[in-house]
């Protein structure tokens, strides 16, 4: 087993214990959930593109099941975005467009609720690649955030820095947030 892998089962241990936090919470049902997270060439709605979409699905038996691809954006991006997502033109060519990803997320995600960290920008982003208006069930960790702390930043990294989490993986920042998810939810949830 090489190291991402041993990287990737010690996060997804983790993820067990705040998964079963969650669970024992009668007020929250953690079955048939996806967390989801994506990296974009930018924030404009209209001119960027999707690179790559991460989901993490806990299912009605309580199976977890990772949605992880890189995508092709068909346009070049510049080196400071290129430093932020960790791809270069170059490699991103080499995986498929978002029409290719599109029907196999859309099937993986089914009716499950959605949990996102500002899911108007995850979303909006979707159903714009995707051409279609996903309209499942939507927690948006963000929103709760501005709930908790309001005047406070609430950004991902904030956010996980409130829960004390600290991985230090050499996955993607979208994997990361997808597996950090259910613990920053937790948190917020218990903070009440």
């Amino acid at each position: 087993m090489d190291s991402e892998d041993l990287k990737f089962n010690k996060a997804m241990k983790e993820l067990e214990k705040f998964v079963k936090i969650l669970e024992e919470d009668k007020k929250f049902n953690m079955s048939n959930k996806v967390f989801i997270s994506i990296e974009t060439t930018g924030i404009n709605l209209s001119t960027d593109k999707i690179v790559e979409i991460a989901a993490l699905k806990i299912d009605k038996n309580n199976l977890k099941s990772l949605f992880h691809k890189l995508i092709n954006p068909e346009k070049e991006i510049d080196e400071n975005i290129s430093n932020i997502i960790g791809y270069s033109n170059e490699e991103l060519k080499k995986y498929p467009k978002i029409t290719e990803v599109s029907n196999s997320f859309i099937n993986f995600i089914n009716s499950s609720t959605l949990i996102g960290h500002n899911n108007d920008f995850i979303l909006g982003f979707l159903n714009k690649e995707f051409n279609v208006e996903i309209s499942n069930e939507k927690i948006d960790v963000f929103e709760i955030a501005k709930k908790k702390y309001p005047n406070e930043n609430n950004s991902i990294d904030s956010l996980k820095k409130k829960s004390n989490i600290n991985i230090n993986s050499i996955f993607s920042s979208s994997l990361n947030e997808v597996l950090e998810l259910p613990k920053i939810l937790d948190m917020l949830r218990l903070k009440n």
